[in-house]
């Protein structure tokens, strides 16, 4: 078998859904989107499905190793509009490329193989060599290319990874915050069967008030905080990876997570979600009880709440951090 057709073999799941943290404030969800509720895909698409024609080519398969290998190798989850950016900006950067630039990239990618082996054998030390030379690598390619418009996206990101965002011990930074906020959206979206967005303004008012807010919080707890992207990612994989009955659960915890929060509700004891018509009925009920941005802030204010929540119906604490990028 040629080594790219083993390595779009050995991918699990291409592709990052945007988190919808960005744009307009939420409102009236559509008729269509409430009857169908929140059931999203983080990745979508083959690994062999054709990117950029060419010799040598470029498959989404190789796009996403390469995403896979960046957020593995700096320790991070890429926000969700990022992630979206960079693909773009690497797709484009490929396109333009003559055959030397292409085989550059394609090699980057490429070890991805060696390292999901390592991984498999549970040989992390090899798994650690394998990052270390992506990253060397890749730092040689940022500053060759200074300029090119991917490298200005990976830079920004990389950046990012070192801004405190919320002070004590130990500190947040922006990226493990972003994480966090993305994985709010997403279980409280889940929670009212609505996809829910955040406005920028909402997003940074939300981000300054929980610097305080979360001051509180016990050390262990706020230490979960600080690797808020290990559990994003591999909430991310869980879901697209699980089957129905998993989604199912985690759309059942979410929903009695709501309503316990929600004082509108009247705290109502959730039924039995047997079905996806059952959840669609409870998550009605706590959509019609507080307005998204209320919902998003509470929950967000409740960090071990949530995180129950995860570890009961995903299993997070079963996994090993090191190795998230094996359920991507």
């Amino acid at each position: 078998m040629p080594f790219r057709t083993a390595l779009l073999a050995c991918l699990l799941l291409p592709c990052i859904l945007v988190a919808g943290l960005s744009g307009p404030a939420p409102c009236c969800a559509d008729a269509d989107a409430e009857e169908a509720g929140f059931d999203p895909r983080f990745r979508e698409g083959a690994p062999s499905d054709l990117l950029v024609e060419g010799s040598p080519h470029l498959a989404r398969g190789h796009l996403y190793a390469f995403l896979d290998l960046f957020e593995s190798a700096f320790d991070m989850a890429l926000p969700g509009d990022t992630a979206v950016a960079l693909r773009v900006a690497l797709e484009e950067r490929f396109r333009s490329a003559g055959a030397e630039r292409r085989e550059r990239f394609l090699a980057l990618a490429d070890m991805i193989v060696e390292m999901r082996r390592c991984a498999r054998c549970c040989n992390d030390r090899g798994v650690r060599g394998c990052l270390r030379a992506f990253r060397q690598t890749l730092d040689g390619h940022l500053q060759a290319e200074p300029d090119d418009p991917a490298h200005r996206i990976m830079r920004h990101v990389l950046e990012r990874r070192h801004v405190v965002v919320w002070l004590g011990i130990p500190e947040v930074k922006d990226l493990s915050a972003q994480a966090y906020l993305e994985t709010v959206v997403f279980l409280a979206s889940l929670g009212r069967g609505e996809a829910l967005q955040l406005s920028p303004g909402q997003f940074s008012a939300l981000r300054d008030y929980l610097d305080r807010d979360l001051r509180r919080l016990p050390e262990e707890l706020r230490d979960r905080l600080a690797r808020s992207h290990e559990s994003w990612l591999l909430t991310k994989a869980r879901w697209d990876r699980g089957p129905e009955e998993r989604r199912l659960g985690l759309g059942h915890e979410a929903v009695r997570l709501m309503a316990r929060l929600v004082p509108k509700s009247g705290g109502h004891e959730v039924g039995a979600v047997t079905d996806r018509e059952a959840y669609l009925r409870e998550a009605a009920r706590v959509r019609a009880a507080d307005r998204g941005f209320d919902a998003v802030t509470t929950l967000a204010r409740n960090p071990e709440m949530l995180l129950e929540v995860l570890d009961r119906a995903l299993g997070l604490r079963d996994d090993v951090p090191h190795f998230t990028f094996m359920y991507r």
